[in-house]
C-alpha cells in the first residue's frame, strides 16, 4: 500500500492529467470498435456468400446476367442491409459493457451513420457513374470493394490501427484474384476473405479490443 502511494506520489499533475486522458481516450475509442472482432466476422461470411452466389450466376446463367446486370444489386444490398442490421444489434450489445446511457447511444448512432454513408456510397457511386450497364458491370465489384476497403482505413485511422490494416486485407484479399485469376477469382476472394476476417478477429480479441 505504501508502494501505491508513493507511486502515485511521484506523478506530476501535468502526468496525472495525461494518465487520465489516456485512459478517457481508449474507454471512447472502445465505444467505437465494440464488437469489431464479431462484426468483422459478419462481414466475411456475408462478402464471401455474396461472391460465391455472384460467381454462382454468372457460371450457371452468363447470358441471363449480362442482360440484366443490375440483378446484382439487390443481392449485395439485401446482404449490405443484413450486415448492417446484424453489425448495429451486435455493436449495440458489446458498447453496453463499455458505456450506458447517452454516451453509449450517440456513439453507436455515429458508427452505423458513418457505415450506412459508406455502403451508400459503394452503390451510388457507380450507378452516378453509369456503371449499371452491361459492358461495365464487370467493374461494379472493383469500386464497390475499394470504397468498403477505404471506409475500414478511415474508420481505424480515427479509432484503432488494426481495423485500417483489416481494410488493406480485405483490399488485397480482392484485387489480387479478380486480376490475376480471372474467372475462378470470387470464389478464391470469398476464401480469402474469410481467412482475412478470421485472423483479424484474433488479432483483435488478442489485443482486448472486443
Amino acid at each position: 500500500m505504501k508502494e501505491s502511494d508513493s507511486e502515485l506520489a511521484a506523478f506530476t499533475p501535468q502526468e496525472s492529467w495525461q494518465a487520465i486522458h489516456t485512459t478517457m481516450d481508449r474507454s471512447r475509442n472502445s465505444m467505437y470498435v465494440a464488437g469489431s472482432a464479431t462484426i468483422l466476422l459478419l462481414w466475411g461470411v456475408i462478402s464471401a456468400l455474396g461472391l460465391t452466389t455472384q460467381y454462382a450466376l454468372g457460371t450457371l446463367a452468363p447470358d441471363f446476367m449480362l442482360r440484366n446486370p443490375w440483378l446484382y444489386a439487390p443481392l449485395w444490398g439485401v446482404l449490405a442491409v443484413a450486415g448492417m442490421v446484424g453489425s448495429a444489434f451486435i455493436g449495440h450489445r458489446a458498447s453496453r459493457k463499455n458505456m450506458v446511457g447517452g454516451a453509449m447511444h450517440s456513439a453507436g448512432m455515429r458508427v452505423f451513420l458513418f457505415w450506412l454513408a459508406v455502403v451508400l456510397a459503394a452503390f451510388f457511386i457507380p450507378a452516378a457513374a453509369g456503371m449499371w450497364t452491361a459492358d461495365s458491370a464487370a467493374n461494379i465489384p472493383r469500386v464497390t470493394l475499394g470504397i468498403v476497403a477505404l471506409g475500414y482505413i478511415l474508420f481505424g485511422i480515427m479509432h484503432r490501427l488494426v481495423i485500417a490494416v483489416v481494410g488493406a486485407g480485405f483490399a488485397v484479399a480482392y484485387y489480387v484474384p479478380s486480376y490475376l485469376a480471372g474467372d475462378a477469382a470470387p470464389l478464391l476472394t470469398a476464401g480469402a476473405f474469410l481467412i482475412v476476417a478470421a485472423l483479424s478477429a484474433a488479432w483483435i480479441r488478442k489485443s482486448g479490443v472486443l
